[in-house]
């Protein structure tokens, strides 16, 4: 709590100014009270045990049984029996990936040892092809386990979750020796939306189509879609006007990257839920002392806001919308999907 509290106050980001805060919507048209969550400092994810199992599974495969191998076989070549391991061991990983094109690469290379451990019973080597299948089959068993860590969670959606993907971490990306990481302290103001119905907050999202995580955050809330970007800079005015290129950048001359990726994200999110969805792609900066305008919306639709009015911009038109807002779980499953998240 202190940490973020802090770190708020460093970037002179008030967070009493939204009417939204002060509002009780305890009861709300029969919906739970929510309770404003994040306030704490929020604890860094462990790694499961499955990944633990799988990193023992690792080593044990590729280190330890090429080393028994070569002493049962007597075969000489240490580093090319790792090789062979490790190789078998990725090429079951894609066989069983569900990717089509790693499925037919993967089945491919483990077809290709198991011919040559059937040659190798057909020349006469009985013990090298039982090894060769043994070893083959021990790569598929390691493969199959470890599987789910390689593969993107099926999120199920609940009514009573309002939360979905891991909390950014303090440090990592979007921070410096000095300054926290600016996707941490968004995702944590922006958790607290979750006081008011209907809204639901998601972190770390691979949009449908896209190659990695292209939108840091995303909050909804009946029809309406905000894809949020974080950015901490020094105070200054930001403003869009287009560069050379024509592409939409920042009075800080951001070279436009950050802005097409966020339209772009918002255009896949448009084709996924239909033309009754208002999808709103958006660049925040999280620092108090920065000022926006003239030119607030992008040519593409990407807003600028400061965190306070971002925090204001949803909360507030979220609040005031209660008498005729309905939820739309479909479009939370959808969003839900697309989580991959930072942990």
């Amino acid at each position: 709590m202190e940490n973020v509290e802090n770190e708020l106050d460093r970037r002179r980001i008030k967070i009493t100014q939204w009417k939204w805060l002060s509002t009780d919507f305890s009861g709300y048209d029969g919906m739970p009270n929510r309770s404003v969550v994040a306030n704490a400092v929020v604890k860094e994810s462990r790694m499961s045990g499955r990944a633990k199992a799988f990193i023992a599974a690792f080593v044990a495969f590729v280190f330890l049984l090429p080393t028994l191998l070569t002493n049962l076989t007597g075969d000489n070549d240490l580093p090319l029996s790792m090789l062979r391991c490790f190789v078998m061991l990725l090429a079951a990983l894609m066989a069983l990936s569900g990717s089509t094109l790693y499925v037919i690469l993967g089945a491919a290379v483990s077809g290709l040892f198991a011919f040559g451990s059937l040659r190798a019973f057909a020349e006469g080597a009985s013990l090298e092809g039982m090894i060769g299948f043994f070893t083959l089959a021990a790569a598929f068993a390691v493969a199959w386990y470890s599987a789910p860590l390689f593969r993107r969670n099926k999120v199920s959606v609940s009514g009573n979750q309002y939360v979905y993907g891991d909390q950014p971490r303090e440090w990592g990306r979007g921070s410096s020796d000095s300054t926290r990481s600016s996707i941490w302290v968004m995702g944590l103001l922006l958790n607290k939306l979750v006081k008011i119905p209907g809204i639901y907050v998601f972190h770390g999202l691979k949009s449908p189509g896209a190659k990695r995580i292209d939108v840091e955050h995303a909050v909804s809330h009946g029809n309406a879609v905000y894809l949020i970007d974080s950015w901490f800079d020094w105070p200054d005015n930001y403003s869009w006007h287009l560069n050379r290129k024509g592409k939409a950048i920042t009075s800080k001359g951001d070279d436009g990257h950050r802005h097409t990726q966020i339209a772009d994200a918002a255009d896949r999110y448009r084709a996924a839920l239909g033309p009754d969805v208002n999808v709103v792609p958006i660049m925040t900066i999280v620092a108090g002392t920065a000022t926006i305008g003239p030119e607030r919306w992008s040519p593409r639709g990407v807003g600028l806001f400061t965190a306070e009015e971002l925090l204001g911009f949803i909360g507030d038109g979220a609040a005031e919308s209660l008498p005729a807002w309905r939820d739309r779980p479909e479009v939370r499953k959808l969003l839900a999907s697309t989580v991959v998240s930072y942990a």
